[in-house]
């Protein structure tokens, strides 16, 4: 039979186990955030040192100019006019070009560049539109004194941006050659951004804490460059900017090609010298329909099919790009 000592006794033994468990639960959760502090932290000193290597060990080759509070890195060689200009697709460089450039610098000046938050450039303003970047592009051109006219020349997302640069500034661009470009009204590329835009998000969120670094989750699109650049094409993509640019770009897809839908409607490329290439590996009839519509834009235009290669032309068959280069630039 219990008596009120006893159960007074037994309550007090209860509430000093109660005690004893919760004062134990607490340094669980306490050691546990430490370890979480602890790993976080050594992963974003990781990450940090990782970075201020990669940037010690590959300066850019060429100058930086000031396009209004932040810097575009661009890398002119050759000599000549026009001049001509190299634009990449999202994720991509200057070093896209790195076949295609070195053997256009030999009959032109040729000029590849990085889009603000790629390769060497500074980071820039949002939103990272097509509006934004031919406006950045111009300013950059303009303030490292590389005078017009220009043969512009874009692949895939840079096709649609040289595109737009034609349409803004028709004096300035006295030929176009779009390799395999976005065109503003395909539907799969809207489907394939977003399907996209979570593996970017998840990227932009854990690159900060050396997770896509220690993991080489972008390798794959790093093998698909040249062999003598991959070594700086991997230390570009795992600054930690690279993935949240990529997004920003992806998620400004629906207002860079209303844009360019617009000027498509108020200005003409005309009579403007214009080569338009496509992959030939592959090649679907929705895909050929929409490259034959950008080739109808101009009225001296010539259509190509890079029967050897994938989407990235410039790799797989950089001769093709190299003449359609040259023949515009003879032209001019």
């Amino acid at each position: 039979m219990n008596t009120p000592t006893s159960m007074i006794a037994d309550q007090t033994s209860d509430s000093r186990k109660k005690k004893t468990v919760g004062r134990r639960i607490l340094r669980i959760l306490l050691v546990l955030i430490i370890l979480l502090v602890l790993v976080v932290g050594s992963g974003m000193l990781y990450q940090a040192l990782a970075s201020a290597n990669d940037a010690s060990a590959y300066h850019a080759p060429s100058k930086l100019i000031d396009v209004g509070g932040y810097r575009l890195h661009i890398h002119c060689t050759g000599t000549g006019n026009p001049t001509v200009i190299l634009d990449a697709d999202n994720g991509g460089s200057s070093l896209d070009w790195s076949t295609v450039q070195p053997a256009v610098a030999t009959f032109a000046r040729v000029c590849s560049y990085d889009r603000a938050g790629y390769g060497w450039s500074d980071s820039g303003l949002r939103p990272r539109t097509s509006g934004r970047i031919v406006s950045e592009l111009h300013t950059l051109l303009l303030k490292a004194g590389i005078p017009g006219p220009y043969v512009l020349v874009g692949h895939s997302f840079g096709g649609l941006n040289m595109r737009l640069y034609a349409y803004t500034y028709p004096h300035e661009v006295a030929g176009l050659v779009l390799v395999d470009s976005s065109h503003e009204n395909d539907p799969t590329a809207q489907v394939a951004i977003q399907n996209g835009q979570q593996q970017l998000s998840t990227c932009q969120q854990f690159a900060p804490f050396g997770v896509v670094r220690l993991f080489g989750f972008l390798n794959q699109f790093v093998a698909q460059y040249p062999a003598p650049v991959q070594s700086v094409v991997k230390a570009h993509f795992y600054q930690t900017r690279f993935c949240g640019t990529w997004y920003d770009e992806s998620a400004a897809w629906n207002e860079s090609t209303s844009q360019v839908r617009t000027a498509r409607v108020q200005h003409s490329l005309g009579h403007l010298p214009l080569v338009v290439i496509i992959h030939g590996k592959d090649l679907d009839a929705s895909w050929q329909a929409l490259q034959k519509d950008l080739a109808s834009l101009s009225s001296n235009s010539t259509y190509l099919i890079a029967t050897h290669s994938g989407h990235s032309i410039m790799f797989d068959q950089a001769d093709l790009v190299v003449t359609a280069i040259k023949r515009l630039v003879t032209a001019n």
